[in-house]
């Protein structure tokens, strides 16, 4: 490779590390805003992500039509992008949002980040080769930062059913985000996102219809976290996307570990939780591991492609 395709392919890595790290700060701000309107009297959680994610949807498509780039996902990425939304990410968070009921909010985080590994392991046996010693050091770093903040600065409860519920959900969002990397060729993140995100808010509403926890946002105490959260995960969404064709599942996945970390930060700044030495210890390793995950270089076969 030549000193010129060399610098390109760093700004383009650094552009990616950016658009992931940024995607971090918004869904840690989700979680913050979640536990507001998850308290009691607030929505049923299925109807709560459904509103999210559609209203998401909706602000996506508004700002597909002010920069003027297509509604339309590309022919071929249509049905895939539609099926990552309806089965991996609804599925992800319908079980997420049941683990906390089984659990403490630490325990459920920690196992559900244990996806970064189970991201590697599924890139593994897809025949993309074992991370490189500085990935796979970044990948161990990282997940150690994440387990750091949410056990010994929040404690760890958790019932069978809840462990099973959050490794259900780390299973299901590491297949999303390899599935994703294959599906995301051609179409624009933006509408990529948009099309995930519409496709999250179809199969929860169907869901919540389903089960009897269907309900309208009361007032601007329930409307406003959920204007917030859409508002959050429309950003969040339009990052992870644009990162992740950049950077690959394996990378992305590492870098996202820094999610626990901003979301304690934004609850200690917003909600009054304290900040111990647990998330600036923490803070550590995964700043190390996202380090890492920004200079390594996994082979050139399990790079996606750039738009």
């Amino acid at each position: 490779m030549s000193t010129e395709a060399r610098g390109a392919r760093s700004r383009t890595d650094l552009v990616g590390v950016g658009f992931i790290l940024l995607s971090t700060l918004q869904f840690g701000s989700v979680v913050v805003l979640g536990r507001i309107a998850t308290r009691p009297g607030g929505l049923p959680v299925p109807s709560l992500l459904a509103y999210r994610f559609g209203v998401a949807a909706l602000l996506m498509a508004g700002a597909l039509v002010l920069a003027r780039l297509p509604l339309a996902a590309e022919p071929g990425e249509r049905w895939p992008l539609v099926a990552l939304g309806m089965i991996g990410y609804a599925a992800e968070s319908g079980l997420f949002f049941a683990g906390l009921r089984h659990g403490t909010a630490a325990a459920i985080t920690l196992l559900f980040f244990t996806y970064p590994v189970l991201v590697a392991v599924i890139a593994f046996l897809m025949g993309k080769g074992l991370p490189g010693w500085l990935l796979g050091g970044g990948l161990v770093s990282a997940v150690s930062g994440a387990a750091i903040v949410a056990v010994i600065g929040k404690g760890v409860d958790v019932s069978g059913t809840g462990a099973l519920l959050a490794l259900g959900a780390a299973l299901t969002f590491s297949f999303y985000l390899v599935a994703a990397e294959a599906a995301l060729r051609r179409t624009n993140s933006l509408t990529g996102a948009m099309w995930v995100s519409a496709s999250a808010a179809v199969g929860l509403a169907v869901f919540a219809l389903a089960t009897g926890n269907a309900s309208w946002p009361n007032g601007l105490r329930q409307w406003g976290p959920v204007l917030g959260m859409a508002a959050l995960s429309a950003g969040a969404f339009a990052c992870l996307f644009a990162g992740l064709r950049r950077l690959g599942a394996v990378r992305t996945s590492i870098l996202s570990a820094a999610e626990p970390l901003t979301a304690g930060t934004l609850a200690g700044l917003f909600l009054g939780e304290s900040i111990g030495w647990a998330t600036v210890l923490g803070g550590v390793f995964i700043l190390a591991g996202a380090i890492a995950a920004s200079v390594a270089r996994p082979p050139p076969f399990a790079e996606p492609p750039i738009p």
